[in-house]
């Protein structure tokens, strides 16, 4: 794989983990794991209560208890911009995520076509020219942007694991967003939330990099347009460590389409990728 394809497959998987991601060497090296960060203070009862309605109020916009409990699976195409040690490069990106642990990601370029895959017991890139294994540290962060996805977290809202807290309030445009931070195990978020609704405008978490050193992703959403009943950003605006470096604009959504198994089967050979959504 070259440089240049490895950077722009870094971009789209980027999403996921920091602009850099996979881009510096054809073949990644194991990182270091990094230093494991003191456990947070808990919330305080008031917070959490105040916290737990601010959900309530997440789940109904999403479309209520019952519905986003019957969420399998996820499947997207569109249009990524991102920076890439190359310059700016957009390029078709489709994903398919299956809650909660699998993930085929595939971008096309002017360089060819890559894809991504990750399950729980591997993590890899493919291509035409063959497959390259991703590091223990980066399936690891890959595994959590999928169990991150509102619609996956929503699912645990009555699951005693799962913490909601309120956090104060931000602006984000011209809205006095509440701010709520979600933790279920490992993984941590905090969603800026438009009170009155429950729309959720932005996310923020903080991830790892194949270096072992921490990334500050913040995700803006808007467009929402509804698909199969649950509201859709179609348009995300990513910024890392205060950088704003991908914008990917959503073409097509699917809801329970159903995800063929063989997407995530590790390939004995070298073998083009398939498109990951199925097809309108």
């Amino acid at each position: 794989m070259t440089t240049t394809r490895a950077s722009l497959a870094a971009a789209a998987l980027s999403l996921a983990l920091s602009a850099s991601a996979l881009g510096q060497a054809p073949t990644p090296a194991p990182a270091p794991p990094a230093p494991k960060p003191a456990s947070p203070a808990p919330p305080s009862a008031e917070a959490q209560a105040a916290g737990k309605a601010l959900l309530g109020k997440v789940v109904a916009w999403l479309g209520g208890e019952k519905k986003v409990a019957g969420v399998r699976d996820v499947q997207t195409k569109g249009q990524l911009t991102a920076k890439t040690p190359d310059g700016e490069a957009t390029m078709e990106v489709q994903s398919a995520m299956v809650f909660p642990d699998r993930l085929f990601q595939q971008i096309d370029s002017p360089y060819g076509r890559i894809a991504m895959v990750v399950t729980p017991r591997d993590a890899f890139l493919f291509a035409s020219n063959g497959s390259q294994d991703l590091p223990p540290i980066v399936r690891t962060e890959l595994l959590k942007q999928v169990q991150r996805i509102p619609l996956h977290l929503v699912q645990k809202a009555a699951d005693p694991k799962l913490v909601a807290a309120a956090a104060g309030t931000a602006k984000v445009g011209a809205v006095d967003a509440a701010l709520l931070d979600i933790r279920y195990g490992e993984v941590a978020v905090r969603w800026f939330v438009e009170p009155a609704t429950g729309k959720i405008l932005r996310t923020e978490h903080t991830t790892t990099t194949p270096e072992g050193k921490p990334a500050l992703m913040v995700s803006d959403y808007s467009d929402y347009k509804p698909v199969d009943g649950f509201p859709i950003a179609h348009r995300l605006e990513v910024s890392t460590n205060g950088e704003k470096d991908q914008t990917l604009v959503m073409e097509e959504c699917k809801i329970n389409a159903g995800v063929d198994p063989k997407l995530f089967e590790k390939p004995a050979s070298a073998t083009t990728p398939t498109p990951a959504a199925p097809a309108s």
